[in-house]
């Protein structure tokens, strides 16, 4: 188990960047196996937990950085949900978690996943859209473990990885982009149908097919045949055609000054303001309109602060739990987390100016 002041100093290193609006958070990941072992779906348990036992020993030898190695089985299900949360993982935690493993750095943006989908997963998260840094970061990590243990790689087919589309440089990288006007002018789908054999869509949580707070995922589909630059510079630029296609959808709504979207904003504040219990849509739903009517100048904040990027992770059930739970009596129950929720952002929603 991570103590709690050393995963609020994880989590809450987001909250000291000032991002701006449209700009986009990119996380970054690396799959390898060890050349030794099987793959992990043919793995024992005992033989998982050496494979964690190897890798581990590698991170705690990492001059410079400091690591913690938290083992699945001895992290309780609020922590898992946090770190998911906080390093927007695709992952889920649900199996059977022998000889599974997340290993996080103290700095809050890179994460290790130990037997996961392959033996290692290197992943980082950078909350200022500069992916080539977060790149760079994991590459020199790749490199510092490979003078210790052996990935498997196939010269015509780069790192192998339980997936065969993820061979090669075994890179994924994923855009988080906050899209409302174009979702509500219906103008994503057409934007995407000339990048869809190139990247994938999906919302902030993997395994919903639902919206949630109006934000897009993009991913790369495959990473065979393809360098970690060329993905990212094509990443790079399908991003920067939806963010100028989302300022233009933005800019039109301004024009029009819609009663209708107006209605929406101050009833997403009502129910901000009074309401008992929130679930997860309903609240990352109101605070995408908020930040909307924010972004045009149609609400202010009175102390100045930014609300949807914070808001962004503090609405989910572990980071609810990590801030608002006593240290001894944590839970996700979803009565309780609905009823947080709602208490949480009931001042944020309170301390908003109306200019329309």
């Amino acid at each position: 188990m991570l103590p709690n002041q050393i995963l609020t100093d994880i989590t809450t290193v987001k909250h000291s960047f000032k991002a701006e609006t449209f700009r986009p958070i990119s996380t970054l990941s690396l799959s390898r196996n060890l050349s030794v072992s099987k793959f992990v779906p043919c793995l024992s348990k005992e033989n998982k937990r050496d494979v964690l036992e190897t890798i581990a020993k590698e991170f705690s030898n990492i001059e410079g950085e400091e690591f913690f190695v938290l083992p699945l089985k001895d992290l309780p299900i609020w922590q898992r949900e946090c770190l998911l949360e906080h390093y927007l993982c695709p992952y889920d935690l649900s199996g059977s978690l022998e000889g599974e493993a997340l290993i996080v750095n103290r700095a809050g943006t890179l994460l290790a996943g130990i037997n996961l989908r392959d033996h290692l997963v290197l992943h980082g998260i950078d909350f200022v859209w500069q992916p080539e840094m977060l790149l760079q970061k994991l590459i020199d990590l790749d490199i510092r473990l490979q003078q210790s243990l052996s990935f498997a790689f196939s010269p015509d087919f780069g790192f192998l990885t339980t997936d065969p589309l993820r061979c090669g440089t075994a890179l994924v990288a994923r855009a988080f982009i906050h899209v409302p006007a174009l979702r509500y002018r219906n103008k994503l789908s057409e934007l995407l149908v000339p990048h869809q054999r190139e990247f994938a869509c999906s919302s902030l949580l993997p395994l919903s097919q639902e919206s949630l707070g109006d934000i897009l995922c993009l991913s790369n589909i495959c990473s065979l045949g393809v360098s970690e630059e060329q993905i990212l510079s094509s990443l790079r630029l399908v991003v920067s055609k939806i963010l100028s296609a989302e300022t233009e959808a933005r800019n039109l709504l301004l024009k029009e000054n819609s009663t209708e979207i107006k209605n929406r904003i101050l009833r997403s504040i009502g129910m901000l303001t009074h309401s008992c219990y929130l679930d997860l849509q309903e609240a990352l739903d109101a605070t995408s309109w908020i930040q909307l009517g924010m972004s045009m100048q149609w609400i202010e904040d009175s102390e100045k602060h930014p609300l949807w990027s914070p808001m962004f992770w503090d609405l989910r059930r572990g980071h609810l739990a990590l801030y608002n739970q006593d240290p001894a009596n944590k839970t996700i129950e979803k009565e309780i987390i609905a009823q947080i929720r709602a208490q949480t952002t009931k001042p944020q929603a309170e301390r908003l100016i109306l200019r329309v």
